[in-house]
């Protein structure tokens, strides 16, 4: 089980970098905000992840939050966008 968390944990961290190279490059705002709200996923699954390798259920609670608060977030800039007529720059 130990494997499948640890092969989990990397491919999680290979995309953050991905989804952290899409948020600094130059790009639409929109684009940006699907990388962040990517990057708010990884970070919820992978808090998942230590959640289920240990007892404590912390991690658990920070997840569902950090879960919770990335979807405000991602609501929040797709209704900013809307409201500027759907022109990105």
């Amino acid at each position: 089980m130990r494997l499948a968390e640890n092969v989990a944990l990397v491919v999680l961290v290979l995309a953050a970098v991905v989804a952290v190279a899409r948020i600094v490059r130059p790009s639409l705002l929109g684009d940006r905000a699907v990388a962040f709200d990517l990057l708010t996923a990884i970070i919820t699954c992978a808090l998942l992840i230590v959640a289920a390798r240990s007892d404590d259920g912390l991690p658990l609670d920070l997840a569902l939050l950090f879960g919770l608060l990335g979807f405000l977030a991602a609501v929040t800039i797709a209704r900013f966008i809307e409201s500027r007529g759907g022109e990105e720059q």
